[in-house]
């Protein structure tokens, strides 16, 4: 047997009953799509609460601040429920990104083997960040989307910007979208991160000029701790975006919140790489 002969015979043998090594060269792009697809199946199957829920919550805040305020918000100069209602859509879109991903990390931690599943497959640190960040941005969206329309029977019209509206809804989303797998990676049960959405995030969207305008804070101290509230930047721009009031200019808002996100992105993709609370 000659030499080439001894070389062809393990290609054969390779080529005909040996398994074939898939090499991903720019990524795993079918494997994030997967991931992506799993969680937004695991979305569709809590509908009511994800989608259903936060519009009639939204609806019953508005009614709530239209007899409880009045017509007007004379501060700004602005309608009462085109100001109200751009707070409450930008709150869900926020509270939205966090539960999106957290209760899917912890579901996946707590109840299942799913996380060993993700953990397993072929993905890099990058790509299943890239996975449940999105999904987290779109349902997000998604939710915005629909609070707006259902807050059309209280007044708030159509976005003054609409780019600048999705810009600053997708930053909202994909910054506690990363929170919220921060969030789940510290928590050991679900009462911990229940605990960690009620006195951390829960106290830091209601302070961040939500429901109120800025100049409703008395000067001084208070108002100094509000404005060095990184959220405050993503409401207001986001309210800039809708209505075209803002306290604060948009490009400087939106640069806060680039970098507010870069530091949460580089945070999640640091504790999922190290698998810290995470791998058995």
């Amino acid at each position: 047997m000659t030499d080439r002969a001894a070389d062809d015979r393990p290609r054969a043998f390779a080529t005909k009953g040996a398994p074939q090594i898939r090499i991903f060269r720019l990524g795993n792009v079918l494997g994030m799509i997967s991931l992506m697809r799993r969680e937004a199946l695991r979305e569709y199957r809590w509908f009511g609460m994800a989608v259903v829920g936060p519009a009639i919550q939204a609806i019953l805040f508005a009614a709530v601040f239209t007899l409880a305020a009045g017509d007007a918000l004379a501060r700004t100069g602005v309608d009462f429920m085109a100001f109200i209602g751009a707070g409450l859509v930008i709150s869900a879109v926020m509270q939205r990104g966090l539960e999106t991903t957290g209760y899917s990390l912890m579901f996946d931690k707590l109840e299942s083997d799913g996380l060993n599943d993700v953990l397993s497959a072929p993905l890099n640190t990058l790509e299943i960040l890239t996975a449940y960040l999105v999904n987290g941005i779109v349902v997000s969206l998604i939710i915005g989307i629909g609070i707006w329309l259902c807050l059309f029977l209280f007044g708030l019209g159509l976005p003054q910007h609409p780019l600048a509206t999705l810009f600053f809804m997708a930053l909202a989303a994909g910054i506690f979208s990363l929170g919220g797998i921060i969030g789940a990676v510290f928590s050991a049960k679900w009462d911990s991160f229940a605990g960690k959405e009620t006195f951390i995030v829960a106290p830091v969207l209601f302070l961040s000029g939500t429901f109120f305008p800025i100049t409703a804070v008395p000067d001084g101290l208070w108002r100094t701790i509000f404005q060095a509230n990184p959220i405050y930047y993503l409401v207001d721009g986001f309210r800039w975006a809708a209505l075209g009031y803002g306290d604060t200019d948009p490009l400087t808002s939106a640069g806060i919140g680039l970098v507010v996100f870069a530091i949460v992105l580089a945070v999640a993709a640091r504790l999922l790489s190290t698998g810290y609370r995470i791998k058995p």
